[in-house]
């Protein structure tokens, strides 16, 4: 049942995150989690497909122009090496579930409370602040399985470090770069071996996933207005959270 469920959910995720310009990794690895999969394989099954649903985004920004470099760099000094060495961090199952709760907690109340509205950019950047923020969220990216966009665009809305344009690219960028190095972490941490037993399970779900992502990209913003779908998405990551909560400690 497992094995036509799980399509199906990541296809959906992947589909209502697309049309908010995030990857969905928080979501897929509470997914994974409660369906009850091995602890090992999900942050690396979830970084995966949070990289199918990014990189068509990425390439879109660099394309059509809105990424800019000079404000993205600094974000990618420490996040990089950082989400790297997070994914080569084991974690008890215990503390990696009550992370993951937390983090989509977060998430959840950041899709709920943050509108993605224009917003007018600061004519000062501190590149100081660039590195530790995006070293805290690369680490916790690699750690958890998730790309760390969905953390990282409120902070820059709050510190209006660019035009709401910029900041969606810089995002893709971020998820699109943190995830590869999280993913590279965790194959080091579990070794080659475990290639094949990994592609047997997320093959399917990379499919669905991609699929998903096209689906929000080029036809849902047509139907539904993206505030209304980030409300839908906020409360169905809060639910996932609680759930997990509830279920460890209860």
């Amino acid at each position: 049942m497992t094995a036509f469920i799980l399509p199906i959910l990541f296809f959906a995720t992947a589909a209502l995150y697309a049309t908010v310009g995030f990857g969905g990794g928080s979501t897929y690895t509470a997914l994974l989690v409660m369906m009850d999969d091995a602890i090992w394989r999900i942050p690396i099954i979830a970084l995966i497909c949070n990289i199918t649903v990014v990189a068509a985004g990425s390439y879109l920004a660099v394309t059509r122009r809105a990424f800019v470099s000079r404000h993205a760099a600094p974000f990618f000094i420490a996040s990089v090496p950082l989400a790297f060495i997070g994914g080569l961090i084991a974690l008890r199952d215990e503390t990696y579930i009550t992370l993951l709760a937390i983090s989509l907690l977060l998430a959840g109340l950041r899709l709920l409370l943050i509108g993605d509205k224009d917003i007018i950019a600061s004519s000062t950047q501190s590149t100081g602040k660039a590195i530790a923020i995006g070293g805290a969220l690369g680490l916790l990216s690699g750690m958890v399985g998730i790309g760390g966009g969905i953390f990282l665009a409120p902070i820059l809305y709050y510190l209006r470090w660019a035009d709401s344009k910029t900041i969606a690219a810089l995002c893709s960028f971020f998820i699109l770069v943190n995830s590869l190095a999280g993913l590279a972490g965790q194959l080091v941490k579990n070794g080659a071996g475990v290639i094949p037993e990994i592609a047997e399970v997320a093959l399917p779900l990379m499919a669905a996933t991609l699929l998903g992502g096209l689906l929000g990209a080029r036809l849902l913003l047509e139907y539904l207005s993206p505030n209304k779908i980030q409300q839908i998405t906020a409360l169905l990551i809060i639910f996932v959270a609680t759930r997990l909560l509830l279920q460890l400690y209860f």
